[in-house]
């Protein structure tokens, strides 16, 4: 039995870009004879208030605390065959702890990322000290100490391959035979719902989206279901904003008759793997998506969904029309979502990934 050791940003369980990456995957590395264990940068009393604003010095607490643990935990390094790191290891200033354990250790690292992180994209609660000190550069160096790569997408690949040999691309999933397993019923109804889901720091990719369904919103009937941690500043009267819970986030997303994810026409946009986009396809809901990035893989431009203008919106046709004709067909609605969910379990399951993700940690345990 092979040990891989596990280090991530945030503790177990919480954050999604863990959730639907490694951390639904690890029956299926146990089932393959690689036995991991798990250590986060923060402690779970201290995650929840690192991207609110203020509490300088509790952050400032809370970050050193980090830094001892994994100072501590280099001492156990030995102990495995190969270390898993999931974006770093430590939230700013530079790599020594991989460089540790690559080069004082000799340990191989896998390196999974879902996101453009060497560029600069620090929270508002968080921008004056992360902005000085976060080290994005260090994306290539800690690339450049690994034996393999998994990647979210083309996009992130490829930059990854200017600095390591060895990367695939491991997209990011849902399960859709335990959690993402409701598929929706498309009901006659007179308000459909269209909605959005997502965090405070993506809620600026939705916001430029109000002005066309304000306007839409005078043609046609439909309701808009906001799921988000905060609600945005100046929200439209017809929205309607519900609190994000891992409880009942299934329960509300199937709610959702069309899901939109607007996104900005960027590196940084494009280095984003379309999870939303996943999400509302496996549950049977038809995507309305910007034509960005690794949204032209996960969404299919007429059978699955709808690919139409990037942010900012100098035109919204595409916008409209897709809109417009989902709204107006319950039919459309259900034979659209029904062709989304049958190619997210095909190309964005647990199921259709666990083989590559586990043949990429044996292959790096092997050498």
């Amino acid at each position: 039995m092979k040990r891989v050791l596990i280090v991530a940003p945030y503790p177990f369980g919480k954050a999604p870009s863990q959730r639907f990456r490694f951390e639904q995957f690890l029956d299926a590395f146990e089932a393959a004879g690689i036995r991991t264990e798990f250590v986060a940068f923060w402690a779970e009393r201290h995650w929840p208030a690192i991207y609110s604003r203020g509490g300088l010095f509790f952050k400032i607490g809370a970050t050193l605390s980090g830094f001892l643990r994994r100072f501590f935990l280099l001492f156990r390094t030995g102990r495995f065959d190969a270390v898993l790191i999931h974006r770093e290891a430590t939230p700013v200033g530079p790599p020594w702890w991989e460089y540790a354990v690559a080069k004082i250790w000799g340990k191989p690292i896998i390196y999974d990322f879902d996101d453009a992180v060497w560029l600069p994209n620090n929270s508002a609660a968080n921008e004056k000290i992360a902005g000085r000190f976060k080290a994005h550069g260090k994306t290539a160096r800690i690339i450049g100490m690994s034996r393999t790569v998994t990647a979210g997408n083309d996009f992130l690949a490829e930059y990854a391959r200017n600095f390591c040999s060895d990367v695939c691309v491991i997209p990011t999933t849902v399960d859709t035979e335990k959690r993402h397993n409701r598929i929706k019923i498309h009901e006659d109804k007179s308000e459909p719902i269209i909605g959005w889901t997502g965090s405070h720091s993506t809620i600026r990719q939705l916001i430029p989206l109000f002005d066309l369904l304000e306007k839409l919103r005078a043609e046609l009937p439909f309701r808009f279901l906001l799921i988000s941690d905060e609600a945005p500043p100046n929200m439209p009267d017809f929205a309607h904003f519900r609190k994000w819970s891992k409880a009942s986030e299934i329960d509300d997303l199937a709610e959702i008759d069309i899901g939109v994810m607007p996104l900005f026409d960027s590196d940084w946009e494009r280095g984003k793997c379309g999870f939303k986009a996943v999400q509302y396809s496996a549950l049977g809901i038809p995507s309305v998506v910007s034509d960005v990035g690794v949204n032209r893989k996960i969404v299919r431009d007429g059978e699955t969904g709808f690919l139409c203008e990037p942010l900012p919106l100098q035109s919204a046709e595409r916008w409209k029309k897709a809109l417009t004709r989902l709204l107006r067909d319950r039919h459309l609605r259900a034979d659209t979502g029904a062709a989304a969910r049958k190619y997210a379990e095909a190309n964005y399951s647990v199921r259709a990934v666990r083989g590559a993700y586990t043949a990429a940690l044996k292959g790096a345990l092997e050498g």
